[in-house]
């Protein structure tokens, strides 16, 4: 089943995609954190891949704030002829959009969560592409009972020079994280997340990294980047692991 959440919170409405198996479940719920383009075509395809492997995904959309369900094109925001009031809104929407609005996001879904019996209440795992890995990082180590799995495809935002970096809460977290990660990424690049690659290795057999071999940034959601050996590997490792920590 297919559908669109409105939340009312104090600073506004938040929307979120939900897509869950048929039947009465109750069924592991996994939060999905899109990519930096928004909640576009190629991301619903990527939650109905997780709702179709038997598990209740909420999508809530990270830039609500500064429009419903923006999403932007990646080939015009690098096109010489893009409107530079697009490019504005994107950085603005992206950059503005801070870690504590997330969180202040997932907590309004967890409570509206209660509300569908068929959500199971816990454990939880989260799934994160680009900036959204960021987040999958950040909500893991705000809720370490909770959600126990974590995926990180192609990370953005997840190392930066600030004391606390989001790859520094990596090897507190209690739970499961895989990071999948294209060789060729030129907007994110293996080396940029050298320190976060370090940090999944302390969790030892709870840690996963795979590099995947001519994928680029953007490689698990289908579109323009997309690649379809590194993502069915992303995807079948993914899988796996909520297999393993949800049960």
């Amino acid at each position: 089943m297919n559908e669109t959440w409105t939340i009312t919170k104090s600073d506004g409405e938040l929307g979120v995609v939900v897509s869950s198996p048929d039947g009465e479940g109750p069924f592991p719920v996994i939060f999905f954190f899109h990519h930096g383009p928004g909640l576009d075509e190629g991301s619903k395809q990527s939650i109905q891949t997780l709702a179709e492997a038997g598990y209740y995904v909420v999508a809530p959309d990270r830039y609500w704030r500064y429009g419903p369900f923006l999403t932007f094109s990646p080939r015009e925001l690098r096109s010489a002829d893009t409107n530079p009031a697009v490019t504005k809104l994107f950085r603005t929407a992206i950059e503005g959009t801070t870690d504590a609005m997330v969180e202040s996001d997932v907590q309004a879904i967890l409570v509206h969560l209660g509300d569908y019996p068929e959500a199971r209440r816990s454990p939880m795992g989260c799934i994160g592409f680009c900036i959204g890995a960021r987040s999958v990082i950040r909500t893991m180590a705000a809720h370490p009972q909770l959600f126990t799995v974590g995926v990180a495809l192609h990370p953005s935002f997840c190392v930066d020079d600030s004391d606390d970096s989001p790859h520094t809460d990596v090897v507190d977290l209690p739970g499961f994280l895989y990071v999948g990660i294209g060789a060729e990424d030129q907007m994110s690049s293996v080396e940029t997340n050298r320190p976060l690659i370090n940090a999944v290795a302390e969790l030892g057999d709870r840690g996963k990294v795979d590099i995947h071999a001519g994928a680029d940034h953007g490689f698990a959601v289908p579109g323009p980047s997309y690649h379809a050996v590194a993502a069915s590997r992303s995807y079948d490792r993914a899988l796996t692991l909520f297999a393993k920590g949800l049960a």
